[in-house]
């Protein structure tokens, strides 16, 4: 049964501090607009101040929904629920502000708490933190480094490996493929057109990541199939897979298909005597028939 609270319970805290995911909802004022919802996760990423005070570090990516959100109204929803365990779902309900550093921290004033039962969650079991995030991020903040927002005539500027871009403050060159250029190419405006960042990608304090990369390697995503360790580009036809060697990349990986190898030898051996030991009854039967007859 659901049940509300004006705080965080302090029984629930240890609770929310060991989930791996929580997600992030957020909308405009008007109808027409998108409403936003994010999985976060990654460890150390979100924070409780108090009951009534929580943060989490809002990450650098493709948009800046949630940002642009709180900027016009300040509403936001935070959801827990338990994939391990006993099942639960927490919600948090209240305000939220972007408070500045490298990119942004989100901050929520919590205004109601409710607990549900969650009977509908499914089991599953937590595998590893990924680390393509934190890795794609310190690849583009080295680069920040090396080469800070400036304006056009000032220092040094390869037209190759820079991006002009018209800002508040006027014309600014970035580093391609640094953080800074991708905030202004990704993260200044909502999908409703609302602003987002507005300062960050104007300041020429250098970025540092701060994190340690840590995780577990990226598997594909552009459609690509493992099959045995074995990457099977997308589009690939069934019958070029067919044709192909597929070989076990370990010793776990060689020992469980020679297992499984031997046991279908050994079903089978055993279901083909089956069959002979049925067709010699068959044939005695059939000969003890033939002699009443006579």
């Amino acid at each position: 049964m659901v049940k509300f609270y004006d705080s965080i319970p302090e029984s629930h805290i240890a609770w929310i501090r060991k989930q791996h995911i929580f997600y992030v909802a957020t909308a405009p004022l008007t109808g027409e607009g998108h409403v936003n919802l994010s999985p976060k996760g990654l460890d150390g990423t979100f924070h409780i101040e108090s009951p009534n005070r929580v943060w989490y570090e809002d990450l650098s990516g493709s948009g800046v929904e949630t940002i642009s959100h709180l900027r016009e109204n300040g509403r936001i929803t935070i959801m827990f629920c338990a994939f391990e365990g006993a099942a639960r779902i927490l919600r948090l309900w209240g305000r939220g502000h972007r408070h500045a550093s490298s990119r942004a921290a989100i901050v929520m004033d919590v205004e109601k708490v409710s607990t549900s039962c969650g009977y509908a969650v499914p089991l599953y079991t937590f595998k590893g933190e990924r680390s393509a995030l934190l890795q794609w991020g310190e690849k583009m903040e080295k680069l920040d480094q090396e080469f800070s927002p400036r304006a056009p005539d000032d220092g040094d500027v390869d037209p190759a490996k820079t991006v002009t871009v018209d800002t508040d403050l006027g014309p600014r060159v970035y580093l391609k493929g640094s953080m800074r250029a991708w905030w202004v190419s990704m993260n200044l405006r909502s999908l409703d057109g609302l602003p987002g960042l507005r300062s960050a990608h104007l300041s020429d304090a250098a970025l540092e990541t701060g994190v340690a990369v840590r995780g577990e390697p990226e598997p594909p995503s552009d459609g690509t199939v493992v099959i045995l360790g074995n990457k099977i580009p997308k589009g690939q036809r069934a019958g070029e897979v067919r044709k192909g060697v597929l070989l076990p990349q370990n010793v776990g990986e060689a020992v469980r298909l020679l297992v499984v190898f031997v046991l279908g030898l050994v079903i089978a051996s055993a279901y083909g005597q089956s069959m002979l030991d049925s067709g010699s009854v068959i044939v005695a039967r059939a000969g003890r028939l033939a002699a009443i007859l006579e």
